[in-house]
């Protein structure tokens, strides 16, 4: 089977699973109540939560800017570009490109930023540090909130904590010893020819480049800090919209609601994480005695928002720095330089 087979098949795969969930989602659903919880909602509250959205597609760009600083102190209007540009890409393309079309489309606007060294950094940026902030608000939920929470999600919990820490491990000791971790790969790939494994070591060393920062405690620190802030931000936006549709929830709820998303959109689906979204917000409102229409209703339009305002910003950026779109979705499909 060809790379390009594989991909077609994710991409029908991730599909499928958002049309199951979909009816899932709209199986023996009261059109009527769903309606009227759409026409009963307060939409005045949507634009704080619109608001602290875009904000903090400013504050990831931000924080990216620290985490370049080992390489060039890049222009914070060329990563708030790439920022906002990579997060549109993720809701219209495929296979989770927005990641490769972030990196880029920083790399097409600075020449001195390697592909290879973007990606290393979101990949830290997304996998880590998100994760990690993730866990730790979620770990502080548990401690304080009054509702059960299943022991599934628990496990699933304490599982990401495992391979998170030992993601860690081996980042840290990429970003430590470079060139050491590229030779002992080397030496794992015997089986391949020469040439592939120069390339491959070459690659290493480009990729742990983007890790450098890790190896300054005042600046890991400080995307530490950024990195929760990023999220309690997030987390306090859902609140606007329980606001919204009149549920008289906990906060607690907002980021309960913001993990199980989080880990929702893991799983495949297409483009916009259709599907996996709704079925993550349903799901956790019903913990807290939501009725199935109410809670579909408020699913529809929390993502309906974000889609939207995520979206936009993400065109805006894409014309004003003159990209193509199909082109970076071209370039993330190659391999990084």
């Amino acid at each position: 089977m060809t790379i390009k087979q594989k991909k077609y098949i994710y991409i029908l795969f991730g599909f499928l699973v958002s049309i199951i969930l979909l009816w899932v989602l709209f199986y023996n659903i009261d059109f009527k109540e769903l309606t009227a919880a759409l026409k009963g909602a307060n939409y005045f509250w949507l634009i704080p939560n619109g608001l602290l959205v875009a904000f903090s597609m400013y504050l990831r760009a931000y924080r990216w800017r620290f985490m370049l600083q080992p390489i060039k102190k890049v222009a914070f209007h060329n990563l708030l570009a790439a920022t906002c540009i990579g997060f549109m890409a993720n809701n219209i393309l495929p296979l989770r490109l927005g990641e490769f079309v972030r990196a880029y489309s920083l790399s097409a606007q600075d020449k001195d930023i390697s592909k290879s060294a973007s990606l290393a950094n979101i990949f830290v940026e997304r996998m880590v540090f998100d994760l990690v902030a993730l866990l730790l608000i979620f770990g502080a939920v548990l401690a304080i909130s009054q509702a059960i929470i299943p022991d599934n999600i628990k496990f699933a919990t304490y599982l990401t904590m495992i391979v998170t820490f030992l993601g860690i491990i081996i980042i840290v000791v990429l970003a430590i010893k470079p060139d050491k971790t590229g030779k002992l790969l080397v030496r794992t790939l015997f089986f391949l020819p020469n040439i592939i494994k120069e390339k491959i070591q070459s690659i290493v060393m480009k990729f742990s480049r983007g890790l450098e920062f890790i190896t300054d405690f005042k600046t890991l620190t400080w995307v530490g800090f950024q990195t929760i802030v990023i999220w309690l931000i997030m987390g306090f936006s859902n609140y606007f919209v329980f606001v919204a549709f009149g549920f008289d929830l906990p906060l607690e709820a907002s980021y309960v609601l913001l993990v199980i998303v989080s880990i929702s959109i893991l799983i495949p689906s297409s483009p916009g994480f259709i599907g996996v979204y709704h079925a993550g917000t349903v799901w956790t409102l019903t913990i807290y005695g939501i009725g199935k229409e109410d809670a579909l209703s408020f699913a529809i339009v929390l993502h309906a928002v974000q889609y939207v305002v995520v979206t936009v910003m993400g065109f805006y950026y894409l014309k004003k720095e003159h990209l193509s779109l199909k082109n970076l979705e071209d370039k993330a499909a190659e391999q990084p330089d």
